[in-house]
């Protein structure tokens, strides 16, 4: 009996070691004790694995809208804008009771699937559509506005495909020759009122801010505007580029991460 008691014993020890711990978002305090029981449990390179699909995860509905240039560069920049609150509510529908092991094979997954269906639209033309939108004559220059001197951006854009545009998304980029890093860059949302209608040219101007305003770029030598196309959307607010290069380039640098 009593080595029957034994074999139950050690069974019962056993099976607390057999499963891993899982995250309990029950609320944020469970949320940060499950997490670092986990990480407690977990060698250098999972705990850093675990960190990045943590990152990418809380800030995946913010990529998708494309709401900070940042995003499509940094996924630790983008989350460190979120508050630990807010990276709790954005976590808890997708992690809820899993362990940190499912956690990053489920999103090697789904960026496999994500990546691989990326590939197969590029690869049979999906982003031609880009091309349609031109945008021609792109300046950044500074103009005086009674007795302050503002920046000031301006490019044309022109619509040739075979549909009205109701709205684009530009990214936008001051650079000098030799340089990897912009001096200033920003996205840039154009709604057009009435449309752009099928080939119509619109000449388009801002005011920008930020970066932008540092009174050195006046001098810049050889200075560039870049603009490019992200996406744009027809009338019924359908996206017309299928794949956004940049994120799908995330995509494999965070896959490649998870190992």
């Amino acid at each position: 009996m009593k080595r029957l008691s034994l074999i139950i014993l050690c069974c019962f020890l056993l099976s607390g070691c057999m499963f891993d711990p899982t995250f309990n978002m029950s609320n944020f305090e469970t949320f940060q004790a499950s997490l670092a029981e986990m990480k407690a449990k977990l060698g250098n390179d999972d705990v850093r694995r675990l960190d990045i699909a943590l990152k990418y995860l809380a800030v995946e509905n913010m990529l998708r809208a494309q709401a900070n240039v940042q995003m499509a560069s940094n996924v630790s920049a983008a989350a460190s804008t979120l508050s630990p609150y807010t990276m709790f509510v954005q976590l808890r529908p997708k992690i809820d009771g899993k362990s940190g092991a499912a956690i990053i094979r489920d999103l090697a997954l789904k960026l496999d699937t994500e990546i691989s269906r990326a590939d197969a639209r590029l690869a049979g033309g999906d982003n031609t559509t880009a091309k349609l939108v031109e945008v021609t004559s792109p300046g950044y220059y500074w103009k005086r506005s009674g007795r302050l001197e503002q920046p000031a951006i301006e490019f044309a854009v022109f619509n040739g495909g075979k549909s009205a545009i109701s709205r684009i998304n530009f990214r936008l980029a001051l650079t000098t020759p030799n340089r990897t890093i912009p001096w200033a860059r920003q996205d840039y949302i154009e709604v057009f009122k009435g449309g752009l209608e099928p080939r119509e040219k619109r000449q388009l101007s801002l005011q920008p801010a930020g970066a932008w305003s540092d009174p050195q770029l006046k001098y810049l030598p050889d200075a560039v505007l870049k603009v490019e196309v992200l996406n744009y959307e027809d009338a019924d607010g359908q996206k017309m580029i299928g794949v956004d290069t940049e994120s799908l380039e995330l995509k494999r640098r965070v896959r490649a991460s998870l190992g």
